[in-house]
């Protein structure tokens, strides 16, 4: 079973789809936070484009554990969010701020509060919260959707850039600990770094988190950006 996740009015082959709106006609009504009806183990892959930063911290972190819970060993999840790290750099180099800072926000948030965006990922965010739940194996993944995980393509300094942080995760193993005492953690303490909340859950009895090699993933996305700016200029050859 593959699970497609926040689709809205997308139903790509192949994917149960799951949304809380009703009105979207989902093959599952589900908040990801809660995904009750999906048993434990069940699923081969999961796509979430473009939801997670529509929650609020740490609630969205539940979904993240949901995640963990209904994906067999082995299964596979695709995760895509807006990169902040990218949307900053956009912000201090000059880029219009309005437009920055309504891409970081949602400014669809006025129509419907469900496009609102309320918290943002960077890479290392990702990659913290989905290694201690049980994931490994981090890649950058190319979406075959046409929705938001293919990037919006603002300015950023004389060039088109996508901005959506698209990372592919294998769940090799249980989580370090019962995710509910991370979120309780996190309740408690929202603003502590992820990393420390999970270590006061584990305290000094607790595994170590094997490190991952990030730079891995950022060397990938760098050479896929080289690939498309060389065919990019063939094509303009031609034209």
């Amino acid at each position: 079973m593959k699970l497609y996740l926040g689709s809205r009015d997308y139903k790509p082959d192949g994917y149960l789809t799951v949304d809380i709106d009703p009105n979207v006609k989902p093959d599952i009504v589900a908040d990801i936070t809660k995904l009750d009806s999906i048993q434990t183990n069940s699923c081969d892959e999961i796509v979430a484009g473009h939801v997670l930063e529509h929650i609020d911290w740490p609630d969205n972190f539940l979904a993240f554990a949901e995640f963990a819970r209904v994906l067999k060993m082995g299964g596979a999840l695709k995760v895509a969010v807006p990169d902040l790290g990218v949307l900053l750099r956009m912000l201090f180099s000059g880029d219009s701020a309005f437009h920055v800072v309504g891409l970081i926000y949602g400014v669809g948030g006025g129509v419907n509060k469900c496009e609102q965006h309320r918290y943002a990922f960077t890479i290392g965010m990702l990659i913290d919260i989905l290694e201690s739940l049980g994931f490994s194996d981090f890649d950058w993944w190319n979406s075959d959707f046409a929705d938001a995980s293919n990037g919006w393509c603002p300015r950023y300094e004389n060039q088109h850039v996508g901005i959506s942080l698209n990372v592919k995760a294998v769940k090799k193993r249980d989580p370090v600990t019962d995710p509910k005492r991370i979120y309780m953690q996190l309740v408690e303490k929202p603003l502590s770094d992820y990393l420390s909340a999970v270590a006061e859950v584990l305290e000094t009895d607790g595994p170590t988190f094997r490190s991952t090699d990030a730079s891995r993933i950022y060397q990938r996305i760098h050479f896929q950006l080289i690939e498309a700016r060389q065919r990019i200029k063939h094509l303009e050859k031609k034209i």
